[in-house]
């Protein structure tokens, strides 16, 4: 715990006429934002959603325009991030052709661990 200097403590009782035995309270731990909303988020099982809300805007300079048309970031979860994709022909393109590319460019952009896994498949929300 960090407690104020007895010398200061001893001006601020005289600056402001307290009691000699009056204790000061050690300041309030002050955290940034960005240090703790990754916890905050995880605890309420929203940590997915933050990560896709940062990798949709850049998904077409990620997986390039054509692939962007046709797919989009699904779920991010324990280092796996699962790609929907509309279409089987697409599908089965991006798995050949797109997975290291794009595993190497989250990696770049969002940290060498962020993601070990790329999970391709069929968008639920889509009619194929």
């Amino acid at each position: 715990m960090n407690t104020p200097d007895p010398g200061w403590q001893q001006l601020q009782r005289e600056r402001y006429h307290l009691a000699a035995d009056y204790t000061f309270k050690p300041p309030p731990r002050i955290h940034r934002l960005d240090q703790i909303m990754p916890d905050v988020l995880k605890d309420m099982g929203l940590e997915s959603e933050s990560r896709l809300a940062e990798l949709s805007p850049v998904w077409e300079a990620l997986v390039g325009k054509a692939n962007a048309k046709h797919s989009r970031p699904g779920r991010w979860e324990a280092g796996r991030l699962t790609v929907y994709v509309d279409h089987n022909v697409w599908l089965a393109e991006m798995q050949r052709f797109a997975s290291r590319t794009l595993l190497k460019r989250i990696r770049e952009r969002f940290g060498a661990e962020s993601v070990r896994e790329l999970r391709f498949t069929i968008d639920p929300g889509e009619d194929v």
